[in-house]
Parts: C-alpha cells; sequence; structure tokens
C-alpha cells in the first residue's frame, strides 16, 4: 500500500514522533485531537536546549484532525506508563501515514486509529512563557489559578513537573503569544468538551 509518511504533510517537518509520547485522545463533534509530548527538532521555532538529564526538546502539542467524517479505534491492551512527575503516557507513535485511500492512520503499542478526515494540524497545546532567553512550558492540565493583576496582565499558577508550585506574569504587550494562549486556555475552561470514544476498557483516550 503507498502512503505519504507524517514528515511530509504542512507543518509536520521539525518534529520526531517515533520518540513522542502519546497522552490522550478526544473526539469533539467532527474534530479528532491527539494529544503528544512532542519531540521537535533544532529548526522548529519552538525549540529550545533539552532539559537536564533529558536529550530532547519537548512541547506539548496536540495532533487536530479536523472535519473528521469517520475513525476508529483498535487499542492494544496495556498499562499507561507512569512518569516522574506523576503523569502517565501512552507510548510511542511508531507510525502515521496518509494511505492511498485518503485515511489517515496513527499505529503504535497502545494501538491502531484510523482517520477520515481533512489535513491534520500540529498545534502548540501548552502556553510557553519568555523568560530571558529561555522559554517556561506551562501544561495546561497543570494550571491551577488564572488571575488578571493588571489590565493587559494575567498571572498563572501552575505546578512544575516536579509538583512545585510555580506562578509566571505574562503581559499581552511583552509576550504576546503567551497572553493570546493564555486566553485561549480561559475560553477552554468556559466551552468544555465532549469525548466521542466509548466502549474501551484498556484505553479509553479520553484527556
Amino acid at each position: 500500500m503507498q502512503h505519504l509518511n507524517y514528515w511530509q504533510f504542512p507543518g509536520f517537518e521539525n518534529i520526531y514522533l517515533e520518540d513522542s509520547y502519546v497522552l490522550g485522545c478526544e473526539a469533539k463533534k467532527a474534530t479528532v485531537e491527539i494529544f503528544i509530548e512532542a519531540v521537535i527538532t533544532e529548526k522548529h521555532p519552538l525549540y529550545s536546549q533539552p532539559l537536564p538529564g533529558e536529550v530532547y526538546c519537548y512541547r506539548r502539542m496536540k495532533i487536530q484532525f479536523p472535519r473528521s467524517q469517520r475513525y476508529h479505534l483498535i487499542p492494544n491492551p496495556m498499562n499507561p506508563i507512569p512518569n516522574p512527575d506523576g503523569s502517565i503516557d501512552w507510548g510511542n507513535i511508531d507510525e502515521f501515514f496518509l494511505a492511498d485511500d485518503g485515511t489517515y492512520h496513527l499505529i503504535g503499542e497502545w494501538g491502531e486509529i484510523a482517520i477520515a478526515s481533512d489535513a491534520p494540524k500540529l498545534i502548540l497545546d501548552s502556553i510557553l512563557v519568555k523568560n530571558g532567553d529561555d522559554l517556561i512550558q506551562i501544561n495546561k492540565d497543570k494550571i491551577r489559578a488564572l488571575e488578571w493583576k493588571a489590565e493587559g496582565a494575567i498571572t498563572l499558577v501552575y505546578e512544575d513537573d516536579f509538583g512545585n508550585p510555580r506562578s509566571a506574569q505574562i503581559d499581552r504587550h511583552q509576550n504576546a503569544e503567551a497572553f493570546a494562549a493564555a486566553l485561549g486556555y480561559l475560553g477552554e475552561l468556559h466551552g468544555g468538551f465532549v469525548t466521542d470514544f466509548t466502549g474501551v476498557k484498556e484505553l479509553t483516550f479520553s484527556k
């Protein structure tokens, strides 16, 4: 079967899924989203030096399949993999390609999913805050409070990877992208979501 590999998709050129981690999956109306801890390469605009003790630069992202007409999940029985920060993942994505019938396939230790949809998009699913020359990644599931401190400024209270409480102030003018991401996260909290994957005991794939 002929197919087009993921690194040939627009927007996927500078990531490495084989060492990225699957965190979960959602189906919301006509959109399927797969949440990943993505390995990004040095050519990616969000790249920074790996954290101490890590080989790669990771960014929390999601692979979004818009206008999904149908999808089919075949899970493999497996236990989630625990991480030092208390989170879990479902292993890597070993294959991701577009088949000649127009269906996207993702395969890993966790199982396989086939999706018929418009072209997938890779979207940042965390908030990156500038700290000098560095970028601090704040994962949305670690945010504990979001406060307006002044007009055009937001303070996030969150936990770092070791469970320590942290805070970061985001200024609309100095850090416009992070400010927009924080506003988007606030919209997600009010909007909610519906998960359509059902009947799977080993791997429910809900965020």
